[in-house]
This record gives structure tokens, sequence and C-alpha cells, in this order.
């Protein structure tokens, strides 16, 4: 396990998987030096917070899905997703970590595999029933139960025993909470599908509206309650009471099922002639799907306004190490006019090293002496390796024994290091723009942009 986790971590480097370091070996232990994600496993995050609102969910679940795309593409399956290997470096950016079960495809996409592996909760029902099964059907129904977590706070299949649980999974019935919005539960019934070849790809999942709108969840609930209430005018997040003290408001799904008040809705994985499922990428539009007010004036055409009474989630996770880059991951700002400085040319917002993926993120381009082929930011790597006293020579020898080498432990250090300034750079301007007040917003970003 441990020697496929690195062959996979080697091969399947990505801004959304965990980066490898080095790897040192002793007498009698292995040693694995990873990135440091210092927010902990999503599993801890919502088991203490709670389920994930759906315009958070949203974005992060697209990241696992890039993660997961980029490792199929190169022929590894993981078959051990669940929420306690996702990491979150923010409570906007997560990574897939734990590749121990992980596995490479030497036949194709449809190589047949035959080792149950994984958590049992997040098992395919294949895993259970068949003799063999394929690697990529079985990580998107991990991703499904997954997201079940993310927006439910609990599993759609539980049991006592395993045993139990086998025999839950098998027969297929689960519950989706009423307040879920439509692209969520029509996402959610579309991968939980019992038959493997029926279930989508990644690319369809990345599709759907779940991921590429991810306010229109909110949207629809929104504008459902309006349908049924009177619109009544409500402060921020919190309002002063008249006996002067701090109330929370409701969150949106907190309103939703006090004014719709759905029922929980029967699914089962061997039920897949439904609606939902047939239409699983027809684009929802909130005049189409839901019935029009009665009592509205239609003479006026009025757009809905949006209505944010959404709490934020908790800011728990911080991802890095120094003071400052923690009061920007907590959105903590320290002077009201420090965002007008001037930036440097070389400041890391201009270089989107963060987006960078080519091989050279894991080891040094072999034409070292030839500068013109080496990327922006390996050429800056190698410049601040070349201070530390390692030399493009050095490089190159250490090449041949990577991942087992110091040296190329510490080149792929600073790679991360400077794609982690990079991002970081840009979070900072974007909590400036959307502190100051609107008509500010568009001088300052030009200013920044020169």
């Amino acid at each position: 396990m441990l020697s496929s986790e690195i062959a996979t971590l080697e091969c399947v480097h990505h801004p959304n998987i965990l980066r490898l370091f080095e790897v040192i070996e002793t007498l009698g232990r292995v040693y694995l030096v990873t990135e440091w994600i210092r927010g902990g496993e999503l599993y801890n995050h919502i088991t203490q917070g709670g389920p994930l609102r759906e315009i958070h969910a949203s974005p992060l679940f697209k990241q696992l899905l890039l993660a997961v795309k980029h490792m199929h593409s190169l022929g590894f399956v993981h078959r051990d997703i669940k929420a306690e290997n996702v990491l979150l470096l923010s409570e906007d950016r997560l990574k897939l970590a734990d590749f121990g079960f992980s596995t490479q495809l030497i036949n194709g996409a449809n190589q047949k595999l035959d080792t149950f592996c994984g958590s049992p909760p997040y098992a395919a029902p294949e895993l259970f029933s068949d003799d063999h099964y394929i690697g990529a059907p079985v990580d998107v129904w991990a991703l499904g139960i997954l997201l079940y977590f993310m927006v439910v706070g609990n599993m759609p299949f539980r049991a006592p025993t395993i045993p139990g649980l086998k025999a839950a999974i098998l027969k297929g019935d689960y519950l989706l909470p009423g307040q879920l919005s439509l692209p969520c539960i029509r996402l959610i019934q579309r991968i939980l599908i019992h038959i493997p070849v029926r279930r989508p790809t990644i690319d369809d999942m990345l599709n759907s509206q779940f991921v590429t709108q991810p306010k229109l969840s909110a949207e629809l609930m929104q504008h459902e309650i309006n349908l049924r209430t009177k619109p009544v005018k409500r402060s921020a997040f919190w309002v002063r009471s008249k006996s002067r003290r701090l109330r929370k408001q409701y969150s949106l799904r907190d309103r939703y099922m006090e004014v719709i008040n759905k029922p929980p809705i029967n699914m089962n994985t061997k039920r897949n002639d439904g609606f939902f499922v047939d239409n699983f990428l027809q684009p929802i539009e909130l005049s189409k799907e839901l019935p029009s007010d009665p009592n509205k004036d239609t003479s006026r055409n009025e757009t809905p306004k949006r209505n944010f009474l959404c709490g934020t989630l908790k800011k728990k996770v911080g991802p890095m190490e120094t003071e400052k880059e923690k009061q920007i991951c907590n959105g903590s700002l320290n002077g009201k006019n420090q965002w007008n400085a001037v930036i440097a040319a070389d400041c890391p917002l201009f270089k989107n090293y963060d987006t960078e993926t080519g091989n050279f993120i894991m080891l040094p381009t072999d034409g070292n002496d030839d500068q013109s082929v080496l990327s922006p930011l390996e050429k800056e790597a190698r410049q601040i390796l070349q201070d530390l006293g390692i030399t493009s020579e050095m490089l190159k020898s250490a090449s041949t024994n990577a991942p087992r080498n110091d040296i190329i432990g510490a080149y792929r250090i600073v790679i991360n290091r400077l794609q982690k300034q990079s991002w970081l750079a840009r979070k900072h301007v974007e909590m400036a723009l959307q502190e100051m007040p609107k008509t500010d917003r568009k001088i300052e970003r030009t200013c920044c942009i020169l």
C-alpha cells in the first residue's frame, strides 16, 4: 500500500491533490513528507459544524471532481474516496489525500479489479455482489455518497454492523431531505445507481447545474419561499433587538424548512427510470420549474431579489504557517487603508503560479541549461535554490533518485511555496475588493491591475 501511494503521488500531481515532497527510508520506517494542510479533514469540519450549505458544497465538490478526473485521465483510480481523506486548505479549497488503495489500470479504463478495499459506508454495490468490478464507477459512487454527506451531514446507508450495511447498500433504499434543492437532489440520485454502467461520467457531473451554477440552489429555495410568504424586509446576518441583544437570523435552509416543510423523499438505487434520472442534465429555470404567484402583478417585469440570510461557514480552518497568511485565510484585515498600498511589480498576484500543473512541479526539466524552455515558476524556484547553494547540476543528478532525495524534496517545497504565495496574494486582493464600497471597487481593481 505504501509503495502504491508513493507511485501514485509521483504521477498525479494536481492543485487539488496532496503534494508529495520527499520519501525518507530508515531501517524500520518509511516517512512520507507531504505539504501541511492545516485545516484538517472535511469529516471533522462537518461533524463539528454541521452540513455545508449547497452554495459552499458546490465549489468544493467541483474541486473533488477535477482531482478525480485528473487521476482517471492518467489511468489511476482512488478506491478510497471519503470525507476523512479530503483535507481543507481553506473553507473554499480542498485537497484529496490517502492514495494507499489507489492502483494504475495497466490494461485500460475497463480493466477488471478484484480487491475489496475502501470504507464500507462508501462502497459501491458491486464490491459486495460481484467477483470483479471496474474502478471508475466505484469512485463515482463514492463521490455521490460524499456529496450526500456534505449537504445532509450523515450517510445515506447506515447499519450497526458490516453485514447490515452490506444488506442496506444492496437493497438500495435511502432518504433525501426535502429541504435540498432540485439540482442537488437529481445529481445525488443520478450518481447513486445500482448498475455501474448507468452512472454518470465525471464530465457529466461537472456539467450538472449543481456544479456549474452554485447560486441556483439558493435562488430556487428563495423563489419558492417568496411564492408562499409575504415579502419581509430583513437586515443582514445579525440584527439588534430593542433589548440591545444580538440575535441570529435563520439560515435560508432553516427558513425553507419552516415555510415549505417538505417531507423526506424516498429513493432507491435500483429505481432508475424516474424523472430525475432521465432529465439529469436538462436545465432548470425558475419560471418553468416553480408555479407562478397568483397574487403577483404580471404587468411588471420584476426580477426576484436575492436574499442572503444564510450565515457563512464557520471560519475554523486556516491553511498556512505564518500569522499574516492565517489572517488572510480567516478574513481579518489589519487596518482599513492597507489595501491602497502600491503593489510591487514582482508581487505573486501577477504570476498565476498556482494554476500551473506541468511535470516540472515534481521534477526539474531535463534541459536545465536552456532557460528558454523553463516556465517562470521553475525559473524562480531554481534561482531560490541557487541562492541556497543547490545548483542545476545537483538538481539533475538528484532527479534519478526522486522522491528519495532531499534535494528534490527541497525543490518541490519551493515550488509549492511559490504557488501558495500566488494563491494567497489573489485571495488577499479579492477580500479587499469585497470589503470596499461598491463605488470604489472599480477604481481599486483598475489600480491593482496597473
